[in-house]
């Protein structure tokens, strides 16, 4: 019985050289990326944000006395 060498059955090195490399900067990029999660997400407030608030008008004070007399005086009407 006559058996193969043992060199044919492993890969070539340049192939085994690019599948590290590969594996390196899939690993570099994925803990680049959660490195951006864990930090980003540490400055964030505990609650959400209230969206309505963030898209309300802001509060004008009635300068003219008129207006306020006059909704009291509508409210007065009757129909």
């Amino acid at each position: 019985m006559h058996q193969p060498p043992l060199e044919s059955a492993l890969p070539k090195p340049s192939l085994l050289r690019w599948e590290i490399v590969v594996a390196l900067l899939i690993k570099i990029l994925l803990l680049t990326g959660l490195w951006f999660l864990i930090f980003r997400w540490q400055d964030r407030p505990v609650s959400k944000p209230d969206i309505a608030e963030h898209f309300a008008l802001p509060v004008v004070q009635a300068s003219n006395p008129d207006i306020s007399s006059q909704s009291t005086q509508e409210s007065r009407h009757v129909r």
